[in-house]
């Protein structure tokens, strides 16, 4: 049994979970017929009503009626005007070009209208991309809280913001500037390699005794509110963090951290009473700067007390197996320092 995606005027209802599901599987759907055997498949009527969805919430594109099979992906012309109003890119109402951007187009209203209803879809051609997502940020940040005992609202936010950014592109009237299908679906990958990461670090978190702030009952660490990067396109940078013990015992340490974009040396370590340490965090040429230099980057100081037994075998160790006891047995603090990102001139 199939149902259709339905949106009211606020948004489709669902839980965010289900919507990301419903989302990035339509445009693997769609991937699927721009490369279908090597002659793509335009849909050219893709809408919610043609979103079919099983009793696990997994999309199908149906009703292929105007779809047509074509020879290459280039741009076509046509005198015909079919479709759905509302998910036509202007290029195909004003002159009547086909182009594998009009699903793209189509798509990007659809998950528009997925996150802010059918009401608020209409405004984000009446304002500034900043402002519209910080319109759909309000309306999830609402409905996120709203749920008891919710925990995840950091790593949902994320979700929900670089979705509603893709499909801005996807609806952009110059159908050069839009994404490709296949670029979109590779986007959604590394997102969620992100979002699995934020969520193991949150796991980190919630599982160890976590002091919020810079200063724990063990260290504190400095720069002591956030961990600044001066970003330049195609560029390494790299900052400085200093760790304070500030007990009378030895005090091991270990430092969390997405070592897809960041190295960190030492990243663990031990120290005697009343020392310090410094280590080098470094970020890893990026092509370009997150939209509007928003980041949810953490940057995690798990430690605990260790005996001085312990400490004289250092380079022997395993820091791995010694804080997954520490936190089965209740004992770490950790430290989380958000990463921000800053321009030359700032």
């Amino acid at each position: 049994m199939y149902f259709l995606l339905l949106i009211a005027d606020e948004s489709c209802g669902l839980e965010w979970p289900t919507c990301y599901k419903i989302i990035k599987g339509t445009c693997e759907g769609l991937d699927h017929l721009h490369t279908s055997q090597g002659k793509p498949i335009f849909h050219l009527d893709l809408k919610p009503g043609n979103i079919l969805l099983d009793e696990s919430m997994t999309p199908k594109i149906g009703d292929l009626g105007l779809s047509r099979l074509v020879a290459s992906t280039k741009t076509r012309q046509t005198e015909m005007r079919d479709g759905t109003l509302g998910f036509m890119p202007p290029e195909y109402i004003d002159s009547g070009f086909i182009s594998k951007k009009f699903d793209v187009f189509s798509l990007g209203v659809i998950i528009i209208k997925m996150l802010a209803g059918d009401k608020s879809y209409f405004r984000c051609s009446e304002m500034p991309s900043e402002q519209f997502i910080e319109l759909v940020t309000e309306i999830w940040t609402k409905k996120l809280q709203a749920k008891p005992g919710y925990s995840s609202h950091e790593i949902d936010m994320l979700g929900v913001t670089s979705c509603v950014e893709i499909a801005l592109r996807c609806v952009d009237r110059d159908r050069n500037k839009r994404p490709c299908i296949n670029d979109i679906v590779h986007e959604l990958d590394q997102l969620e390699a992100k979002l699995k990461e934020m969520s193991l670090a949150s796991d980190v978190s919630n599982d160890a005794t976590v002091q919020r702030s810079c200063d724990t009952n063990i260290i504190s660490v400095d720069p002591s509110l956030e961990l600044r990067f001066v970003f330049e396109p195609r560029k390494e940078t790299s900052c400085c963090l200093q760790i304070i013990n500030k007990t009378e015992g030895i005090v091991a340490f270990n430092i969390k951290i997405n070592q897809n974009k960041y190295s960190v040396q030492p990243s663990q370590g031990t120290m005697p009473p009343c020392s310090c340490r410094y280590v080098i965090v470094k970020l890893q040429s990026q092509d370009a700067a997150p939209p509007n230099m928003r980041l949810h980057d953490m940057l995690f100081v798990q430690n605990t007390g260790i005996t001085q037994d312990l400490e004289s075998r250092d380079g022997e160790i395993d820091y791995q197996e010694l804080f997954e006891k520490a936190m089965a047995d209740k004992v770490v603090d950790v430290v989380k320092l958000p990463i921000v990102y800053v321009t030359p001139d700032q």
